[in-house]
């Protein structure tokens, strides 16, 4: 119920707005203003600015069509309960708009012009920067991934003239992230940023930042926030780029004589 383009002007306290909602629209439906305000740790008007960023006058307003929206659910069949399809539903929604269309053609873009793609990740993201670094290779192109954030950089500025990295963090403030990145900075690399929200660091330091906007859960200083729209977007990539790279090779391709 959240447009993606009204997702990627929101701050940092709009975004915790935004996340403890989604997390918690049940509860948001019988809160006061100051309720809300007093759960997410933000003030009243960062509310009031969420609420007007995307598309509504008030809080009331607001809160009116989070039900709306739980009982048109409910009469699809789908309790508004949260788990993990609430926000799945609402990210492959928002990857269907334009917006989100634009953003992933620009990525492939770049990767399609690229002589190599690095992928780069820690933790689970480092799995996943593995698994992207093998689909997409799968499409033709040179993918190797890094998943050590100590393994030193070439300060040879030449040797990454027309390389792209796609850094994947959830938190995209992680050290070793920002530390690798800022190594990357110091060449001619393009970033691609593929992490929760656009208000982080390493989204301010990339090039480009694809955002999936999934509500964080962890469990003390583990991240166990949902990385299916990661996979998803990896492949979707992966895919597209297929589809440029055969059709280039297609075009080329010479026909056998009669």
């Amino acid at each position: 119920m959240f447009a993606y383009d009204k997702l990627q002007d929101l701050n940092g306290l709009e975004t915790d707005v935004y996340a403890y909602i989604m997390k918690n629209r049940d509860k948001v439906e019988k809160m006061t203003i100051r309720e809300l305000a007093k759960e997410a740790h933000v003030s009243t008007t960062t509310i009031l600015r969420f609420a007007t960023k995307m598309g509504y006058e008030g809080f009331a307003e607001l809160r009116f069509a989070l039900k709306q929206d739980r009982l048109n659910q409910e009469q699809q069949g789908h309790p508004d309960s949260f788990d993990i399809t609430v926000p799945l539903a609402d990210f492959f929604h928002k990857v269907n708009t334009t917006d989100f269309e634009d953003l992933l053609d620009k990525a492939v873009d770049w990767i399609a012009d690229a002589d190599m793609i690095l992928t780069f990740g820690i933790g689970t993201s480092g799995f996943l920067a593995e698994y992207g670094a093998r689909f997409i290779s799968n499409m033709g192109k040179l993918v190797l991934p890094i998943i050590d954030p100590f393994q030193p950089m070439p300060t040879d500025k030449k040797l990454f003239a027309n390389i792209v990295v796609l850094v994947l963090s959830v938190s995209g403030e992680s050290r070793e992230v920002l530390d690798m990145v800022g190594k990357l900075q110091r060449t001619d690399a393009k970033v691609i940023a593929v992490t929760n929200h656009t208000n982080s660091t390493l989204a301010h330091l990339s090039d480009l930042t694809i955002a999936y906007y999934m509500p964080e859960v962890t469990n003390g200083t583990l991240n166990m926030t949902t990385q299916v729209p990661v996979v998803y977007l990896l492949e979707l990539m992966g895919h597209r780029l297929d589809q440029r790279v055969n059709g280039h090779q297609q075009d080329t391709q010479e026909k056998p004589e009669a």
